[in-house]
């Protein structure tokens, strides 16, 4: 059995949308139709973790809201939370991408997907990258239960960066 994968989860448009309020005091954010199902249905086969572009102030009070709207508290139990401080990965003088040591001996490269709107943000690591459409708070989307049927269904797979992932919604069974 290969080890437990890490799903690293982008926040803005993806499992949320939302506008920061004009005076800075609060987040106007909806979360994404079927998100807490999506979460826990997912926690059963995967480690989660966060990035996004986003400040560290958005992201804690988008987290806050996940956490009282799903009863999961993605900013205690998330391997990491990495925000616009920490997005991006840097390559070495070979051009080899490189990850903290501690996620390196955790989690094997064959052993990451990245969920994520803007796939130009995985252009170093295409092989890691389901993509799924922008939400914009349409009421009536079901990107995620479908997305987590998928996923539950290659959670096993040694080396996910080889499966196939353009065209997913279509390897869906409904």
């Amino acid at each position: 059995m290969p080890p437990r994968p890490l799903l690293i989860l982008d926040l803005d448009e993806t499992l949320w949308h939302g506008a920061p309020d004009p005076t800075h005091t609060t987040a106007h954010i909806t979360l994404r139709p079927h998100l807490r199902d999506f979460l826990h249905d997912t926690l059963a086969a995967y480690d989660h973790a966060i990035w996004t572009a986003a400040s560290p102030d958005w992201m804690h009070a988008g987290l806050q809201i996940v956490h009282t709207q799903t009863g999961l508290d993605l900013a205690r139990t998330a391997a990491f939370l990495w925000h616009r401080d920490r997005c991006s990965w840097h390559r070495d003088e070979h051009g080899d991408l490189h990850r903290a040591p501690w996620i390196q001996s955790r989690y094997p490269r064959e052993r990451i997907l990245a969920i994520d709107d803007r796939p130009q943000n995985w252009a170093s690591g295409y092989g890691h990258l389901v993509r799924v459409t922008s939400w914009t708070g349409d009421p009536t989307d079901d990107e995620l239960p479908r997305l987590a049927r998928y996923l539950l269904s290659i959670a096993d797979t040694p080396d996910l960066r080889r499966v196939e992932k353009r065209g997913w919604r279509g390897r869906v069974l409904e």
